[in-house]
């Protein structure tokens, strides 16, 4: 009987050794992931973005207008096209998607002439001319949408439109007045005698109407919240005008000089701060793994 019980305890201390090699077989549970760091939440939505551009552009004009010259049948023999003008504006947007987004715009833009000279045949040989110069800016609101064509090597192209609003003014505008007269010279020719000059001025004055835009160019992610654009706009500008010309010495007043069909050529380079998650450029948190328990064999 001692025999049997003695067999008998030996067998379950087998069969417990081997329960206990088997359960080393199988790998410790993996300790629970920690809690993800909270949040960041606030006000500003992830769409949201602000902006700043800067750039310079070749400003047109389509033709120059005064109502006194345009009484007596006078023409415009010289005037100035175009000028050069430089822009800075600000603007915060909203972006719906990968591939639309619109914001609003506000820009100043300055340094831009005008000049032109007139003439009117005064008759009995008699010509005036009149020669006017002045400096032109704008203040510029616009509302834009564009459609961003995909993005490649973080480069992302786009098309875009804009309507809006520009006030233009004309200020240091003077008027240099010069008339002739037709004289018939000792050798039979024509040319002008002694004539005598005038001189005008005028206060700045604002023509403010309607603008619009067509834009294209290309931005760049440099991380997940900065991106770089360059672009070309046209920039339709709509009308201007000065105050009213004053003649300095004898003090007569006059139409004011007007500048028609104003429109510009811009590059312009810019930057985008948004607040929105990493996009295709951006650093990117790499996820915590945890690697499994060794596996323990124990004999």
């Amino acid at each position: 009987m001692g025999s049997l019980k003695t067999l008998a305890l030996a067998g379950a201390m087998a069969l417990s050794a081997s329960a206990i090699a088997q359960a080393a077989d199988y790998p410790l549970a993996p300790p629970p992931a920690p809690p993800p760091p909270p949040e960041l939440r606030g006000t500003i939505s992830s769409g949201i973005y602000l902006r700043g551009d800067v750039g310079v552009g070749v400003t047109n004009y389509g033709k120059y207008e005064q109502e006194d010259v345009r009484q007596a049948g006078g023409t415009w023999p010289a005037k100035e096209d175009r000028s050069t003008s430089f822009f800075g504006g600000v603007g915060i947007g909203y972006r719906f998607n990968n591939w639309f987004r619109v914001d609003g715009t506000f820009e100043y833009r300055g340094g831009t002439t005008i000049g032109a000279t007139d003439q009117v045949n005064l008759g009995g040989g008699t010509v005036l001319h009149n020669t006017y110069k002045g400096n032109l800016s704008s203040m510029v609101a616009l509302f834009n949408a564009y459609v961003d064509l995909g993005t490649w090597n973080c480069l992302t192209p786009y098309l875009g439109a804009g309507i809006g609003y520009a006030s233009n003014r004309i200020h240091g505008v003077t008027d240099q007045g010069v008339m002739s007269t037709q004289v018939t010279l000792p050798d039979g020719s024509v040319g002008w005698g002694p004539g005598f000059s005038t001189l005008g001025t005028a206060n700045a004055g604002t023509k403010s109407g309607v603008a619009w835009a067509l834009m294209a160019g290309v931005g760049y992610e440099v991380n997940k919240n900065l991106t770089l654009e360059v672009g070309y706009r046209y920039l339709n500008l709509g009308d201007a005008q000065s105050g009213r010309l004053v003649n300095a010495y004898g003090g007569q007043v006059q139409g004011p000089l007007k500048v028609k069909d104003i429109d510009s050529h811009d590059i312009k380079i810019g930057m985008r701060w948004n607040f929105g998650d990493p996009d295709c450029c951006g650093p990117k948190e790499q996820p915590v793994t945890y690697a499994p328990a060794p596996v323990i064999r124990k004999y």
